[in-house]
């Protein structure tokens, strides 16, 4: 079987697909499609995402892109812990996956980019504190669900962590978690676990340190 092929480059929402394939123990090899070469506009790259976005894969010749589809294929098909086991954690995992893409990820990413990734000169104080003003009653409704189990869609970390936990990633080296005690212990759990650990450091690693 041909090793799984990523398009992107760890400093992108690839590295939600890395982590999947380490908690899967997929043998992948990162196909460095990116911004500083321009790879991610040519031509050759849009006839696997039209979209001009990463990441992307190719699995034994399926394509498929979208960060949060391809982590809930990859898992659907290689099974494991982290798989559903039933047709109700499956259903949690895509509520809390789509929850995550359409409500959480757009404001804590606003946040993130005007609260410490920018530059300082290229930060708005306003615009990170709008942000955050969204993002609180959704970390509370995280809070709130951690409150009364363990996990998001089962008593084990499952695929809707892992893809809850993609979203907060990056963004979460920022947040203070104390006024959401469920959430803090929910996100030291999740990332504690070697793979988030593993998949991190490739980031970090890219990233240049």
């Amino acid at each position: 079987m041909a090793k799984l092929k990523i398009y992107g480059v760890p400093i992108s929402r690839a590295i939600r697909t890395v982590w999947t394939a380490l908690e899967l123990g997929i043998d992948y090899e990162i196909v460095p499609i990116g911004w500083d070469d321009n790879s991610i506009y040519s031509d050759a790259y849009r006839r696997i995402n039209p979209n001009a976005r990463v990441p992307a894969i190719e699995d034994d010749g399926f394509v498929l892109w979208e960060s949060l589809a391809i982590t809930l294929y990859l898992v659907r098909k290689h099974g494991g812990d982290i798989a559903a086991r039933d047709l109700p954690e499956e259903a949690l995992a895509w509520q809390w996956t789509l929850w995550a893409a359409t409500q959480l990820e757009t404001p804590l990413i606003r946040w993130a980019m005007h609260g410490f990734i920018l530059e300082a000169g290229e930060r708005d104080a306003e615009v990170a504190a709008t942000a955050m003003a969204q993002v609180r009653p959704l970390l509370a409704v995280l809070d709130e669900t951690l409150g009364q189990r363990e996990f998001l869609a089962a008593d084990r970390f499952t695929v809707a962590d892992l893809n809850v936990g993609a979203v907060l990633l990056r963004p979460r080296h920022g947040l203070d978690l104390a006024p959401w005690p469920n959430l803090r212990r929910w996100d030291r759990a999740v990332f504690a676990r070697p793979a988030a650990q593993r998949a991190w450091a490739i980031r970090v690693a890219a990233a240049g340190g």
